[in-house]
């Protein structure tokens, strides 16, 4: 019987220089002196265990908000960023140290982008960690291997890995617990558009999958509905689809809504004869056309009965 090829990878992040200021925020942001400062009273806000989650956006000044929706939570409304900081306040997490996300995300049914929150890896960590109970975690194994074509000009290749598993420890009535989750390359792989990271580290991004997955399966009351941003890189890859569709519906309604019989002929055989879309969103645009012709049709003023010539009399002077 053959044995599968398994691979242990431990990935050792550096620390940032004693005094530094969190790299996350040198690195995304070129802040000034003045903005670092805003920085730090928000992120004692946020720590400050004496100020409750929901009042949290309160205790920030305007400067300060516009500086959160500059910064790690671009494009918020006010009512989303306040969400924001209550989630950030209530689990201890700190936006500026990517230890939680703010996301514009598609959603379909609404027909806009919506703000969604997404925890970092070291965010999950953290807040099993807030538990007491949490007693660390294995690297993750992994199983399989398969070469992808990403594409581009020399259609490169990338090796990757089939699954990945991680072990969770938690201390359950003094007993050392093990909860073990395994993530699958087709189940999160978000394709070659949206796939940059997954191309550069593929075993780093299907293990941090595993080990969200393992540590929500060690503390649901903690976790549960959240997700790591490399769990969810597949659903907005899928989000992004969409988008891109109901931009082609947003722009082939508005022609239609302009467009006279003459042209809405013309759009009919273009909208047949193109590659761009499949068969329901053809008969989708077929029908607004149809529905439009019928609509100036209606427009136009009936037909009378035909009028008698009458003879043109010249008089004589």
């Amino acid at each position: 019987m053959s044995k599968t090829k398994t691979t242990t990878t431990k990935v050792v992040e550096p620390a940032p220089p004693q005094g530094a200021e969190p790299a996350s925020v040198i690195e995304t942001e070129k802040l000034s002196a003045k903005d670092q400062k805003e920085v730090r009273i928000i992120e004692r806000v946020i720590e400050n265990r004496e100020i409750a989650p929901s009042d949290a956006f309160g205790k920030l000044s305007r400067p300060q908000v516009e500086l959160i929706k500059r910064t790690v939570a671009k494009g918020a409304t006010d009512d989303e960023l306040k969400m924001f900081i209550q989630v950030c306040k209530g689990t201890q997490l700190n936006p500026f140290l990517k230890q939680v996300h703010f996301v514009k995300r598609w959603n379909s049914s609404e027909g806009r982008e919506v703000g969604a929150i997404q925890v970092g890896i070291d965010g999950f960590r953290s807040i099993a960690e807030s538990s007491g109970a949490y007693a660390g975690n294995s690297d993750p194994i992994y199983e399989g291997e398969k070469e992808i074509n990403i594409g581009g000009k020399d259609l490169r290749k990338v090796t990757v890995p089939l699954k990945a598993t991680v072990s969770v420890f938690k201390m359950v009535n003094g007993q050392h617990c093990e909860f073990v989750a395994t993530a699958r390359w087709e189940e999160y792989y978000p394709g070659p558009k949206m796939g940059f990271q997954w191309h550069i580290r593929p075993f780093l991004m299907l293990g941090k999958c595993a080990e969200a997955l393992a540590l929500r399966k060690a503390f649901p009351k903690l976790l549960s509905g959240m997700y790591a941003q490399e769990e969810m890189d597949r659903g907005q890859q899928e989000a992004s689809e969409g988008e891109k569709l109901q931009a082609a519906r947003n722009y082939v309604a508005d022609s239609i809504a302009k467009a006279n019989l003459k042209e809405l002929e013309d759009l009919r055989k273009l909208i047949e004869k193109s590659a761009k879309y499949d068969v329901a969103q053809k008969r989708e645009f077929l029908k607004m056309v149809d529905d439009k012709v019928t609509e100036l049709k209606n427009q136009q003023p009936p037909a009378g009965p035909a009028q008698p010539e009458v003879p043109t009399v010249q008089v004589e002077q």
